[in-house]
């Protein structure tokens, strides 16, 4: 998993132009893994704007399968280890567990096509050891008309390059705003430690 993400994001910065469509799917498995970090969204507007949208929902919702079936194979069992299962027994997974078994597949893929945080559904749905066939089934029932639209609006608009990079950016930021300062901000922290005297 980490592999493939690794060169999803190698394929974003040096093949791009030349294999768009493999761009898109190896993109797609690292921003759509459990452990993603980067926006999906303002990826699939940019193709959009040059590319068949059955085939970019096509590639880009076979790479979130592909994502959603190696989270499935690795965090279900680890979440249901009997050390690591102590949150089951919160109020709060209980509350969410149950309203989610009512409706699992359709809750998925309602996560999946509307701007929510799909990672939550996602981790109930490996708590709980969710059918990997089904899952893999919501997961692409909500995601293809999700990207099929993000590409039409790209080829619609045909939103500046510029306001792209700038929206990947700021949605990248808005979730880690507190990694990326805390990195940042480290120099600075040990340059003032330095000059007052103090140990790091």
């Amino acid at each position: 998993m980490f592999i493939l993400g690794a060169f999803g994001i190698y394929m974003m910065t040096v093949w791009a132009k030349v294999y768009p469509l493999l761009t898109v799917f190896f993109y797609s498995v690292s921003s759509n893994a459990a452990i993603a970090i980067l926006p999906h969204e303002p990826v699939l507007v940019w193709y959009g704007k040059t590319q068949n949208l059955i085939r970019l929902a096509t590639v880009a919702t076979l790479g979130t399968m592909l994502a959603g079936y190696l989270d499935h194979r690795f965090f279900a069992p680890i979440l249901n280890l009997s050390y690591s299962a102590r949150y089951k027994s919160s109020p709060a997974y209980q509350r969410a567990q149950r309203w989610f078994s009512k409706a699992p597949f359709w809750a998925l893929t309602l996560a999946g096509f509307l701007p929510l945080p799909f990672y939550l559904f996602k981790f109930l749905a490996l708590a709980s050891r969710y059918p990997l066939s089904k899952y893999m089934a919501a997961v692409a029932v909500g995601r293809f008309p999700r990207y099929y639209l993000l590409g039409l609006a790209g080829f619609f608009f045909q939103i500046p390059n510029w306001l792209l990079i700038g929206i990947f950016v700021l949605m990248f930021a808005l979730v880690y705003y507190k990694k990326v300062w805390w990195i940042f901000s480290r120099p600075f922290v040990f340059l003032a430690r330095a000059f007052s005297g103090q140990r790091y």
